[in-house]
């Protein structure tokens, strides 16, 4: 009898982490309603205590509450959709096998920006919860709440509007194509190529890949969408002309946080070779919003905040690298 081997990819690592924050914030509910049931308790005993610190904890009791509420609501939704999860170890070798060649930590940002981005269940003690994913991604706890605070601050320096729950979702399904992108697989969205069946293997159909995600591969990989085969290159440009100001402004806002990232951890020669990289695919981007506005003057006004999204890129990175 042949021996069935199980494979596992980002989407399973995605969602071990996903229960793994809602456990956490279970445990940390159930202390704090615990916690705050045995001071209650305790103050009962004590004679002529002022009414509004009895007040005080009856309102913590009762946020307390709340928050359990929703941490078991969250729970029970979680495991409807995923009875079966990964176990530790599992998800421990994953982090080891997807992220062994990334030699400049590009993939894992990715990966780990989904997952601060994620909203897909209404998260409760966020950085509690975020601060377990970092041990496992990072080996420490404090890495992931930095890259959060980076994202968050190139973010809202590159856009005036704020991250909404739509701008938050989109890095999900892009993380593995991402990926898969910065290690060297080709990006071309026939469902006969290559590509296609690598991601076929990680679990992505064809109707996965996203020419969104195409960009995006293409943009923070520094790979030239216009060097890419013509039935590709015309497919990301339309995605491109698309796209979202928010959408763009997050882009650019992860490319940020990726130079910033690497900035100090790399030598000079590669960083120069990364940054060159980025700077002459951004330059391609932008070129053609200023055909879109300028020229064939589309989507006015979508196009005016992207290109300025552009310019407050350069003032960030300016910020960034300490020009």
């Amino acid at each position: 009898m042949s021996e069935i081997i199980t494979t596992y990819n980002e989407k399973d690592l995605f969602v071990y982490l996903q229960k793994d924050r809602l456990l956490t914030a279970k445990k940390i509910s159930g202390e704090n309603m615990e916690n705050t049931a045995k001071v209650k308790e305790e103050k009962k005993t004590v004679k002529g205590f002022f009414k509004n610190v009895g007040n005080f904890f009856k309102r913590s009791a009762n946020s307390y509450e709340e928050k359990d509420e929703a941490v078991e609501k969250a729970l029970k939704e979680f495991e409807t959709k995923h009875p079966e999860v990964i176990d530790l170890a599992t998800a421990e070798g994953l982090v080891e096998s997807l992220f062994k060649d990334d030699q400049y930590g590009l993939t894992k940002l990715v990966f780990a920006s989904s997952i601060i981005l994620d909203d897909e269940y209404e998260y409760k003690y966020v950085d509690e919860g975020l601060k377990g994913v970092s041990v496992l991604l990072y080996g420490d706890d404090k890495t992931l709440l930095l890259i959060k605070k980076q994202l968050y601050d190139n973010f809202n320096a590159i856009s005036p509007k704020s991250l909404s729950n739509v701008q938050k979702g989109i890095l999900i399904g892009v993380a593995a194509s991402a990926a898969i992108g910065v290690l060297g697989m080709p990006l071309i969205l026939a469902p006969t190529t290559a590509a296609a069946a690598g991601l076929a293997a990680h679990g992505f159909t064809a109707g996965a890949i996203t020419l969104e995600s195409i960009l995006f591969s293409a943009a923070i990989t520094g790979i030239v969408y216009g060097g890419m085969k013509l039935y590709n290159n015309e497919k990301v440009k339309q995605e491109f002309k698309n796209l979202s100001p928010e959408k763009n402004a997050l882009y650019l806002a992860l490319q940020c946080t990726y130079i910033e990232r690497i900035k100090n951890t790399v030598s000079e020669d590669e960083f120069k070779e990364q940054l060159d990289s980025i700077l002459k695919n951004l330059a391609t981007l932008k070129s053609d919003l200023d055909y879109y506005l300028f020229v064939e003057k589309e989507s006015t006004k979508e196009n005016k905040e992207k290109i300025k999204s552009f310019h407050e890129f350069d003032n960030r990175l300016s910020k960034v690298l300490g020009v």
